[in-house]
């Protein structure tokens, strides 16, 4: 016997205390669209992973099958964290000085190679 995905991502959904709003915005689809998904009985696994990040539920406990789908996709499970805003800007500014330094060496190189052409 098949089990509907669409009630149980409903279940799961009115159990997490997040809006339907904001549920809509976390999993990037419009209220519509998550109306109708509530309502498929066969949605999608790829879908059901999407839900399952962003209300931070695994699914993979009402349906096991869905294990044999994330090896077949090669994507970790548990490989999405959420940051802080410091450490997002702590981040960020890793990244920026690291672009600086391999801009200015690649600088330095431009530089050096048009001198060796202008002798």
């Amino acid at each position: 016997m098949l089990i509907n995905r669409g009630k149980v991502l409903d279940k799961v959904f009115k159990t997490s205390g997040f809006s339907l709003t904001e549920l809509s915005k976390r999993v990037g689809y419009d209220r519509t669209t998550v109306y109708r998904h509530f309502a498929k009985p066969d949605l999608d696994f790829s879908i059901l992973i999407k839900y399952g990040k962003a209300l931070n539920h695994d699914f993979t406990v009402e349906f096991p099958e869905l294990v044999s789908y994330f090896s077949e996709i090669k994507e970790p499970i548990n490989a999405y964290t959420t940051h802080t805003l410091a450490e997002a800007l702590k981040e960020r500014d890793i990244w920026k000085d690291k672009y600086i330094r391999l801009l200015e060496k690649h600088n330095a190189l431009i530089l050096k190679s048009y001198k060796i052409n202008e002798d």
